[in-house]
């Protein structure tokens, strides 16, 4: 007897695979540290609770490693970074939206920083620059 599998129940596993192999390349402490760096005035502030803070921005830093790691097929076929980014402007501004709302509710309370919507805007840019360059070099490689 032969299996019957759906187009979309391969494309699935494969998306699944290339997210495993691309994750290998990148590391909890990278990223904490690189929260603790970007975000210090969070953490100067904050006496309990940092940890609420440093995993959601974990969090968001792997959604955006991912984002950039999955349009990155893109790139390697000769699009510039700008155009990709301009490809998946709708996720990419949902996670920093949703990355500023959950930050700033828990930080601020009632006031809102604008300073603080462009750090999670570089956040997450630098997060998915990360992956796109990553994904791109696993193309380049034909390791995709």
């Amino acid at each position: 007897m032969n299996v019957i599998t759906t187009f979309e129940d391969r494309r699935q596993k494969k998306q699944w695979n290339f997210e495993r192999q691309v994750l290998r390349k990148l590391s909890l402490s990278t990223i904490r540290g690189y929260i603790h760096t970007h975000f210090p005035s969070v953490f100067e502030h904050q006496k309990t609770g940092g940890s609420f803070v440093e995993d959601a921005c974990v969090d968001f830093a792997i959604d955006a490693y991912l984002l950039g790691a999955e349009f990155s097929r893109f790139g390697y076929f000769g699009e510039s970074e700008v155009s990709v980014r301009r490809r998946c402007q709708e996720e990419y501004g949902e996670h920093v939206n949703h990355l500023y709302h959950q930050l700033s509710g828990y930080l601020f309370k009632n006031d809102q920083d604008d300073n603080f919507f462009n750090l999670c805007e570089g956040f997450i840019l630098y997060w998915w620059e990360k992956g796109f360059h990553e994904g791109e070099k696993r193309y380049r490689m034909k390791l995709h």
